[in-house]
């Protein structure tokens, strides 16, 4: 069943010492919609939808939208190659290549518009489907959490600073949500199975 959420209220004021989790739940039973919402579970921030990408589609593979947009404004998408490994990332307007560090790693990394430097999605947790960013100096920014047993959430995306707002949390849910469906077609399509949320590396 997809869980309701009332109407947006107003942002909380950043507290930069306080981590900030976000929450990213299934509408429905399929991943093809998300909404991803603040600490509270209840304040929607973000729209999450996906496209089959058949040959003939021009459609980016994911969108993400701000959900307190009417209509919703799109801040990022991404599309994904079956012939290559880098991940085609726009991020407000700005196309932004998202590239695997080498064969024998599954670590991502791109140039940030948001922090300035080049950061790193790459592999965490014991079932290796939990995700970590880091910058240059192997400082975390976000990790996200898989749900792996639940039907109705895909995970948690982990803020190491609750003062990221605005286009820099945009970037993070943008990239990690990229990375993470990334991960989940490469494990369908090499046949291996994940569980109700993240995708194992």
């Amino acid at each position: 069943m997809s869980k309701s959420f009332p109407a947006p209220s107003g942002p909380p004021a950043p507290d930069y010492n306080t981590p900030r989790i976000l929450h990213i739940y299934l509408d429905g039973l399929t991943h093809r919609h998300q909404t991803i919402t603040d600490m509270d579970k209840s304040r929607p921030l973000y729209t999450l939808s996906q496209n089959s990408g058949s040959l003939f589609s021009s459609k980016p593979h994911m969108t993400i939208s701000q959900a307190s947009s009417s209509p919703p404004t799109t801040i990022g998408t991404a599309t994904f190659h079956n012939w290559s490994r880098t991940i085609d990332l726009e991020f407000h307007g700005h196309a932004i290549p998202f590239e695997s560090e080498g064969i024998f790693t599954r670590a991502y990394a791109y140039q940030s518009p948001a922090f300035g430097e080049k950061l790193r999605w790459e592999c965490d947790g014991v079932w290796g489907a939990d995700l970590v960013l880091v910058n240059g100096n192997g400082e975390w920014i976000a990790r996200f959490d898989a749900s792996l047993w639940s039907m109705s959430k895909t995970g948690k995306i982990h803020i190491a600073n609750g003062g990221i707002t605005g286009m820099a949390l945009d970037e993070v849910v943008v990239s990690g949500c990229a990375m993470v469906q990334h991960q989940r077609r490469r494990n369908s399509n090499g046949g291996a199975g994940g569980g109700g949320g993240g995708a194992s590396c």
